[in-house]
């Protein structure tokens, strides 16, 4: 976050050219080393053991995504960058829509964010570079209907992820 301070980068879109911050990208380097360690297993003691591994999975990922929240909030605050402060969300949303893949997808799921990023970065943008209220991601840190969005991804991500973790 620090180092891509509010640097934005102009990428090809469909609806022309557009001014994306390259913040957007900083959570998929934390989300695929999540995504490592949540498939990193051993499923013979997985399943034989007394301790409830898909808790203890949530509460890995609770804590990741929290304190990325709070480390994009604090050095936003601190450095006055308007675009890191994003990153903390932007991890929430995208390690829920990541969750969600995963009981579809495997460990391939975390490519889902990826996808995302893509998606918002060719059709996320109205002609005037104005991104639409789905995108979520280039929204700025007050936009309500963000943090909604992103309180619903991250919610719905974790349900899934308790629901169907660890199945063989």
């Amino acid at each position: 976050m620090v180092i891509v301070q509010n640097v934005s980068v102009f990428l090809p879109s469909i609806l022309g050219s557009t001014q994306v911050a390259l913040s957007l990208f900083v959570p998929i380097p934390l989300l695929a080393g999540l995504m490592l360690c949540l498939d990193s297993r051993i499923p013979a003691a997985e399943v034989s053991g007394v301790r409830r591994i898909a808790l203890l999975d949530a509460g890995l990922i609770s804590a990741t995504t929290g304190t990325a929240l709070i480390a994009s909030i604090a050095i936003g605050w601190a450095l006055d960058l308007s675009h890191a402060a994003t990153c903390g969300r932007n991890t929430l949303f995208l390690a829920g829509l990541m969750l969600c893949g995963r009981s579809v997808m495997g460990q391939r799921a975390v490519m889902v964010p990826v996808a995302w990023l893509f998606i918002v970065v060719l059709i996320g943008f109205r002609s005037s570079g104005d991104p639409y209220p789905w995108t979520i991601l280039p929204e700025p840190i007050y936009a309500v209907h963000a943090a909604a969005g992103t309180a619903l991804a991250f919610i719905t991500g974790i349900a899934v992820h308790l629901r169907t973790s660890r199945r063989s």
